[in-house]
């Protein structure tokens, strides 16, 4: 395929018919085509217009044609396993183009680049390398050579067989059941057969009724007791590997790094624990059995059908491959409607997690009205594709009924004037057991063919659950093996640069050293860098460039438990988990008795408001800490570090948000805390950090000054216009 300008021949000709003689000043390639499904999208800034094509046929189209003046923003909304780029145009977010996020980066650097753009900034250079799968020509992300649109087909569903594995012989015995099951059912026509020709039409043998009826009620008790043991037993095994499936997922989220929550809505990530993995459930536990005794009571039908009447079977049967190229067609349209209605769950789950995680702040602006445009929106998304999926099977299924259907009427007409005319190999008894028999094969060939439905359902769950379990942590899964016998707590950054996004560096070329025992205070104004070197010390995320080195070793070589098991945080917010206060002080270590954690707790001058509360340390704290005050939660979180006995401690505003006696208390249990530890501390008060040994000003992701606090006072630089202004800030506020 020929590419000019990162863009096929085609599309450039398409876009030529709207803007014509127009320069393409950026563009970019989707890896998801129409509905959501893989396939190409395409988005370029051609003059001063931003216009989009999707294929259609032999030429794309331009589905978007944007003139960019008419944009405020532009931003990206992250999805699991995909993102949209958006356009800001009149208040109102303007679904662009989607992408996976395999592909994160370069659509990162299309949004600055545009936003710059639009803001009349000039477009920053972001230099990434192109990489497309050698065979169709798909934009790949980084690092990567897995095309999804060369995947074969099949991979998802023999994945979801892999978790089936612990269970086969439950499976081996279901598939025997089924098999009997389905021989007793397919036996009642043949024994109506015999009813009707040996006995009721010649009208002898009398002695066989009551035999032929006790067989027909223990073939259809048999198999109904059989199904009801294979319909037990496939739900036990379908929830066993859900719950398999559901606990992978959950472990893998906890090692994934924090670039991935950073990109990736809580709610949406709910969404595949519960929904999505209910429906892996259902598929294992229900459609999936259900298509397999489908399957085999086809057969076993069109076995008998053809032992009754080869020549009806035949008749019977002109209607199939309609049929299947209605069933074709309908899987290629059910797939995309199902990619459209699991993204709009997608965004509702994520709208609904970040307003009730937020609740507070709504209340306080007085923004519900704001929050219920928002959520009806979202809502109305989801409704209408949810609509669009009922009233598509609500137009097939009669459709394909009607068409299968038919063929009965012909083998009525046929089969009738056969037996009207005495033809032979054609009796009455025949054509009534060809007809039931011609009934329990259309239902489940019917089902079978409509199996579209579960089916999309089922495989979009698995490929939205695949992709998370798929996603690889850029730290977490790195982990070295390094295990040191202790941490003496010397830290040291070299060159290090860090972006969050890497063609943005927030950390530009830091280098410093801390010894152990030391203490270091990080001063700046909000959006310097300040909890960016904090994250990088945590490995949180892994850095661009430079190393961090601890006690001489590389971070990168040391194991990642080990070492975070000698970190302690206390923070601004203090989080406690729902559960009592012994508990939350314990969070750390689990094993520890109650004399450790009330020693911790009198360390950090927390026992004395534990005991005054009514259970004492057996008291519940409620969700985030509710039912206590912001200080009594902050010296519970000290007391929870102070347990833990790190070998490096991180403060982050420790004492931020308290009154003056709660900041005091608060600051005698750091003093004690810091002892013989070494010590990261971010405060804005920084009379607080008066006497930490090294003081380290950031200013746009770098060091500006390094030095004592009073080196840096006597400097008249930028520590000495923070102190000023600090102190001015004080002043007012004791005169308040």
């Amino acid at each position: 395929m020929k590419y000019e300008n990162g863009l096929p021949q085609a599309v450039l000709n398409t876009i030529a018919k709207i803007a014509p003689e127009a320069e393409i000043k950026l563009s970019e390639t989707s890896d998801l085509g129409p509905g959501n499904l893989f396939g190409e999208r395409w988005i370029a800034l051609a003059g001063e217009q931003l216009i989009v094509c999707e294929p259609d046929g032999v030429a794309p189209r331009v589905t978007i044609a944007l003139p960019l003046k008419d944009i405020s923003d532009v931003q990206i909304e992250n999805l699991v396993g995909n993102s949209v780029l958006q356009a800001v145009v009149n208040g109102r977010a303007l679904d662009l183009i989607p992408f996976t996020n395999a592909l994160a980066a370069r659509f990162g650097r299309l949004r600055g680049q545009l936003d710059a753009m639009v803001k009349g900034k000039p477009m920053p250079e972001m230099p990434i390398k192109e990489n497309r799968c050698p065979i169709c020509g798909l934009m790949l992300g980084e690092n990567t050579r897995v095309c999804p649109r060369c995947m074969r087909k099949g991979a998802t569903f023999l994945r979801l067989l892999q978790y089936a594995r612990p269970y086969r012989w439950g499976l081996v015995l279901i598939c025997l059941l089924m098999v009997i099951a389905t021989a007793f059912a397919t036996l009642p026509p043949y024994l109506n057969m015999i009813l009707v020709d040996k006995v009721l039409v010649p009208h002898r043998n009398g002695h066989l009724i009551l035999p032929l009826i006790f067989a027909l009620l223990m073939s259809s008790l048999l198999s109904a007791l059989l199904s009801i043991w294979r319909g037990r037993l496939g739900a036990w095994i379908g929830a066993r590997v859900t719950f398999d499936i559901r606990a992978q997922l959950y472990e893998h989220l906890q090692w994934l790094s924090m670039r991935y929550f950073d990109r990736h809505p809580t709610g949406a990530l709910i969404s595949r624990l519960t929904q999505d993995s209910g429906g892996v459930q259902d598929l294992l536990a229900f459609s999936l059995p259900r298509a397999v005794n489908d399957i085999l009571s086809v057969l076993g039908v069109a076995v008998a059908v053809f032992v009754i009447n080869w020549k009806l079977a035949l008749i019977a049967l002109l209607p199939t491959p309609l049929v299947s190229l209605m069933t074709a067609t309908l899987w290629r349209l059910v797939r995309r409607i199902y990619h459209r209605y699991w993204r709009g769950w997608s965004r509702f789950y994520s709208l609904v997690s970040d307003a009730l995680s937020r609740v507070k702040v709504i209340k306080a602006f007085s923004q519900q009205p704001m929050e219920i445009d928002r959520f009806r929106v979202r809502n109305a998304e989801l409704t209408n594709a949810s609509i669009n999926v009922e009233q598509t099977y609500a137009t097939i299924n009669p459709l394909v009924g009607f068409v299968m259907g038919s063929g009965s009427l012909l083998v009525w007409y046929f089969g009738g004037w056969a037996v009207f005319r005495h033809d032979p190999g054609f009796t009455l008894g025949s054509l009534i057991a060809f007809l039931a028999y011609l009934g329990m094969f259309l239902y489940p060939l019917t089902d079978l063919l409509m199996s579209v439905q579960w089916m999309s359902r089922a495989f979009t769950a698995a490929e939205r659950i695949f992709e998370v379990l798929d996603a690889e942590s850029d730290s977490e899964q790195k982990i070295g093996t390094v295990i040191p016998e202790q941490i003496k707590g010397e830290v040291e950054y070299r060159n290090v640069v860090f972006g969050y996004e890497k063609h943005h560096p927030v950390l530009k070329d830091i280098s410093f050293k801390v010894k152990p025992g030391e203490m270091l205070g990080l001063v700046g104004k909000s959006g310097q860098g300040k909890s960016t070197i904090i994250n990088l010390l945590c490995r949180f995320y892994d850095l661009d460039e430079g190393d961090i080195l601890i006690d001489g070793i590389h971070l990168r070589d040391l194991d990642l438990s080990a070492y975070r098991g000698k970190l302690g945080a206390v923070l601004q917010d203090p989080f406690l988990f729902s559960g009592t206060v012994a508990e939350n002080i314990a969070y750390g270590k689990p094993t520890a008795g109650i004399e450790e954690i009330m020693a911790a707790a009198k360390i950090a001058n927390a026992h004395d408001f534990i005991v005054n509360k009514p259970d004492g340390y057996d008291e519940q704290v409620g969700e985030h800490g509710a039912r206590l005050s912001g200080g009594e939660k902050q010296r519970v979180c000290i007391a929870r570090a102070i347990l833990h006995d790190p070998a490096i401690l991180i403060l982050d505003e420790a004492t931020a948000n308290v009154d003056l006696e709660t900041e005091s208390q608060i600051q005698q249990a750091v003093a004690r805390l810091i002892e013989n530890r070494t010590t990261f501390c971010i405060a804005h008060r920084l009379s607080t950090l008066r006497n930490a040994h090294h003081l380290l000003v950031i200013e746009d992701g770098k060091i500006v000054e390094f030095g004592t606090h009073e080196e840096l006072e006597e400097k008249q630089g930028v520590y000495k216009r923070l102190l000023e202004i600090h102190e001015k800030t004080s002043m007012v506020k004791a005169v308040d």
